[in-house]
């Protein structure tokens, strides 16, 4: 059996994020949340915590990775990627 669900945009963004971030298909867990019993938690995983490691191995990596694809020489790249690196543990 099929059911359809009309979401804005928006919602299947949110929807998205939270199955990613619980390492399961959105698909499984709209089912988990529509199954779940009246006031009771749907079974779904718990969100996964990211860590992103700190020190210089990280941005090294990150450097190198782009230099693989792109011609920017890392003395440019370096400043970008720690700002990036510094926004994404900000988060968490």
């Amino acid at each position: 059996m099929r059911i359809d669900v009309r979401v804005t945009e928006q919602e299947r963004d949110f929807l998205n994020t939270q199955a990613i971030q619980r390492g399961i298909p959105r698909q499984e867990l709209l089912r988990a949340r529509v199954l779940s019993e009246a006031n009771q938690p749907a079974p779904v995983p718990e969100i996964k915590r990211v860590h992103y490691s700190k020190g210089r191995a990280s941005i090294d990596r990150a450097i190198a990775a782009v230099n693989r694809r792109y011609s920017i020489p890392s003395k440019q790249l370096e400043p970008l990627i720690c700002t990036v690196i510094c926004a994404l543990n900000e988060k968490a």
